[in-house]
């Protein structure tokens, strides 16, 4: 009884702590207000895909609250295709969005929202998670999603928990980057497969040729 008192009373410290982190509002995208050079020499090719930049519209930056985004559309010689979507910042815990906000947004129903385990030897076992979102007035849209969370070398699909170790990190003064990694296709298993060839490039086992 004690112990889960302890364990109780931990996770209130840490809501408290996020709670009450604030950060001042960016004003006309002062906030990571250009691309990363990360972002700039990004490999347009990965693996057997190759890709086409589709910069985000106004009102994507607007929502976004950053214009450190990278939206690239990726091909292979099948004909298939994938939509990567990266957003990050080392200022504004916001930018890390939930992809399921957005979809809802859009008029898109999420199904077959599950989470399941990812390896590879950059990151080990890691969770990711995918839903299926479909279009409300034309069911025929749908999209398979897939996304996890990278904040510092760490992965997650809980939002709450990256939030919170940002905000943690923020109050200690550790300089932490966080980002939101989202796929988006026709064919979930080809999402898994272009992961396993990205991961190296965004924990840093692999540089851009």
């Amino acid at each position: 009884m004690l112990k889960n008192g302890k364990a109780f009373l931990l996770v209130l410290i840490y809501l408290g702590a996020l709670s009450a982190f604030r950060l001042t509002p960016p004003a006309a995208f002062s906030i990571s207000a250009s691309m990363s050079p990360f972002f700039q020499t990004f490999p347009k090719e990965i693996g057997a895909w190759k890709g086409e930049d589709t910069p985000p519209d106004q009102r994507t930056l607007e929502i976004l609250e950053t214009r450190n985004v990278l939206s690239r559309n990726y091909q292979n010689a099948e004909g298939k295709k994938l939509h990567l979507l990266l957003v990050s910042s080392e200022k504004d815990r916001r930018v890390a969005h939930p992809p399921e906000v957005c979809y809802l947004g859009a008029n898109f129903n999420i199904v077959d929202d599950v989470e399941s385990k990812f390896s590879t030897p950059e990151t080990g076992t890691i969770g990711i998670r995918q839903f299926r979102a479909v279009n409300e007035r034309h069911p025929d849209d749908q999209q398979q999603v897939l996304y996890l969370y990278k904040i510092g070398n760490r992965f997650t699909t809980n939002y709450y928990a990256q939030q919170l170790q940002f905000a943690l990190d923020r109050i200690s003064r550790k300089e932490t980057e966080v980002m939101l990694i989202r796929l988006a296709g026709a064919d979930a298993q080809d999402l898994k497969a272009f992961l396993q060839d990205l991961l190296p490039y965004l924990t840093g086992a692999r540089q851009p040729a």
